[in-house]
């Protein structure tokens, strides 16, 4: 049996914008949410994100294929079995049914889950944050982060949800769980728990990680993107260009956690949690 490790998607020129979101739309455990705008307004929304994430291309490409196809060559080499990659919303997508799929998601949310769920693939593992190998390996890097840099606070920057989809969904649960397991194993002193990349006027996950940048005026702060083990337009554009320039407005010391992408070391993570299954 296989392997195949999945993220959510990537956007990486402008015609994928378009069938990345258009695919997104379309998953029933995204879009079937009590709305209070209509469907053809949100559509619209989601075209107008479109036009924006064209603008953010042109500035900042997303990564994220590359990223999974070095991560899948990897595993593979070290475990001497397929490993195949694939992604919910953009090509490969989600095709096969005889494999382990890995989803490579910190916490478990049903937006992030249902559609791999509805392939019915053979096994689907749960998020990295069950697994003790990736906990530590977090712990071990933040403490590596935060002796170099000495952050006054942290910000853990977690990808937010609708709240109407959220009160249905675990996400937030363990988002906090996760980050306070964390943040208290290094206790820091000053910490934040922060969600971003909201879309539209609907009422969204708080407080937002830009609000809580903004409170920390003449501050030394560490962002720590939560969401992400491999980086995307999200920690690229969103964190690297436009917090930042928010930060450097208010005399704030901004530094952010790397993300794991393919480094050797994570890699090494991710096949010990896979032993356990092959």
């Amino acid at each position: 049996m296989s392997i195949t490790i999945t993220n959510l998607g990537y956007i990486s020129k402008r015609i994928e914008s378009f069938s990345f979101l258009f695919r997104m739309f379309k998953d029933e455990h995204i879009s079937n949410i009590k709305n209070p705008i209509p469907r053809h307004i949100f559509a619209g929304l989601m075209l107008n994100r479109a036009y924006s994430t064209c603008k953010i291309l042109k500035k900042v490409p997303s990564p994220l294929l590359e990223i999974t196809k070095s991560q899948a060559k990897k595993l593979q080499k070290i475990l001497n079995v397929e490993v195949n990659y694939c992604f919910s919303y953009s090509k490969p997508l989600c095709t096969e049914k005889n494999t382990i799929m890995f989803p490579l998601y910190t916490v478990y949310s049903k937006t992030l889950y249902g559609s791999i769920f509805d392939k019915k693939p053979q096994k689907i593992l749960p998020p990295l944050c069950t697994f003790k190998e990736f906990n530590a390996f977090y712990i071990q890097k933040l403490q590596n982060k935060c002796s170099l840099v000495n952050p006054q606070a942290v910000i853990f920057s977690n990808h937010s949800l609708p709240v109407s989809l959220a009160k249905k969904d675990s996400y937030e649960k363990d988002t906090y769980v996760f980050c306070n397991l964390i943040a208290k194993s290094l206790n820091l002193k000053e910490y934040y728990i922060s969600f971003q990349s909201k879309l539209g006027p609907i009422k969204w996950l708080e407080p937002s990680t830009i609000n809580v940048l903004k409170s920390l005026k003449d501050k030394s702060v560490l962002i720590v993107p939560v969401s992400f083990v491999s980086d995307n337009t999200e920690t690229l554009f969103e964190i690297d260009h436009i917090y930042v320039q928010v930060a450097k407005d208010l005399n704030i010391k901004i530094e952010r956690l790397e993300c794991f992408n393919d480094s050797d070391d994570f890699v090494e993570v991710l096949s010990k949690i896979l032993r356990r299954y092959i």
